[in-house]
């Protein structure tokens, strides 16, 4: 089974969850609830910014248990014993569910972003260019944050032995990874701190992946 085929199945599968569900509609319905509780985030911190931050903070989060739950029902179901009469490759099924849910999370962190600039653009006229150029790097920033926490979720699903340890896992260890990376760039002073924090997430990322294929390789179904 090629991987095209995979990541059709595994993106089918995650976009009808109730979990996905609340991320495209859920999320923005939040951001509203959040302006109407606190509308005055001020000129220096536009409502824009805050919409990509709430989705870094909840979308990484759901993103992250929603790999590690369906990574170890498949292993409690006994999928995985499809390798011994099917040709498929395991890096494929790995690849195909990061990327599925991580292009669910870019369509919600998206929906957010433009929500966001709505809100902006009816409080305070048309977005200027910093604002616009603040939102788009929040959002670079914010879905970096999220294919780190996505990679842990995956790397956590294939070792942990139930979706209670997993979960627990995700809430303390995947997250913090995230939000360590977010602020180190800015603890350390370094000159452009935005690329940095992406580029070291982007590294993460892959080292990650390939730490979980390794030893996804290694199971035995």
């Amino acid at each position: 089974m090629s991987f095209a085929l995979l990541f059709k199945d595994e993106l089918l599968g995650f976009y009808k969850s109730k979990v996905m569900i609340f991320l495209w509609i859920g999320l923005p319905v939040l951001t509203i609830l959040f302006h109407l509780w606190a509308p005055d985030t001020g000129p220096e911190l536009p409502f824009t910014v805050v919409s990509a931050l709430l989705v870094s903070s909840i979308g990484g989060t759901l993103a992250s248990a929603m790999l590690v739950v369906s990574i170890i029902n498949e292993k409690t179901s006994r999928v995985y014993d499809l390798f011994l009469i099917r040709p498929i490759k395991r890096w494929n099924i790995i690849l195909s569910k990061f990327f599925a849910v991580y292009l669910c999370l870019v369509i919600a962190s998206t929906l957010a972003l433009l929500l966001g600039v709505a809100i902006d653009t009816f409080n305070s006229g048309l977005p200027s260019d910093v604002m616009l150029n603040s939102a788009l790097q929040s959002l670079t920033l914010s879905l970096s944050m999220i294919m780190v926490s996505s990679a842990a979720g995956v790397l956590i699903g294939v070792f942990s032995p139930s979706i209670l340890v997993g979960v627990i896992l995700v809430l303390y260890g995947g997250n913090q990874i995230s939000a360590v990376i977010s602020l180190l760039p800015s603890m350390l002073n370094v000159p452009n701190p935005s690329f940095i924090t992406v580029f070291i997430g982007v590294v993460i990322t892959c080292i990650l992946l390939g730490l979980t294929i390794f030893l996804f390789n290694k199971k035995q179904f």
